[in-house]
């Protein structure tokens, strides 16, 4: 998608939600902020109509009484709470290497690392590698030295049987 479906889509999703416009059972978030904004709205009109008569153990500042407050907060705060848990538990990697539960008794096993380690090794050449390669690198040294060492060269048999002078004469 591009930049410019992008920001169309989105602005759709603005233009179509509208705040008081929202079906029932769509968002138990909204539904319970909704009741905990008229249960406030409730409790302030009693409060006013009282004459503004607070006590400090009947409610708190907003003139809600402690029980239906904590009540709405502790509702919201277990909710997160279980989203939370189960979006970790969505995305948990799964352990590498399980672990044992309990110990193992008697001598374990050698790795097949410790097996295989050879310790301290000496530095060799990159041709020891392939042995094919070696060979023929060896080969063709080979030849450059015998190349050297022989100073008679091969004898030409066939050029002298080509030409046999002129065989009718003059």
């Amino acid at each position: 998608m591009n930049s410019i479906v992008q920001k169309s889509t989105t602005s759709n999703k603005k233009k179509q939600k509208p705040l008081g416009d929202e079906e029932a059972g769509e968002d138990d978030d909204y539904d319970d902020l909704a009741r905990g904004v008229a249960m406030m709205e409730e409790e302030f009109d009693k409060d006013s109509d009282d004459g503004g008569d607070k006590s400090g153990d009947e409610g708190n500042a907003e003139g809600l009484p402690e029980s239906d407050e904590d009540d709405f907060y502790q509702k919201m705060k277990l909710k997160s709470k279980a989203k939370k848990q189960t979006k970790k538990q969505m995305y948990a990697v799964a352990p590498k290497y399980p672990r044992l539960e309990g110990e193992v008794e008697g001598e374990q096993a050698i790795g097949h690392t410790i097996m295989k380690s050879c310790g301290l090794v000496t530095h060799k050449a990159k041709i020891n590698r392939n042995p094919r390669v070696k060979k023929r690198k060896q080969y063709r040294k080979a030849l450059i030295r015998r190349k050297g060492a022989i100073t008679i060269r091969d004898v030409r048999t066939d050029e002298g049987h080509v030409y046999g002078g002129e065989l009718t004469g003059i």
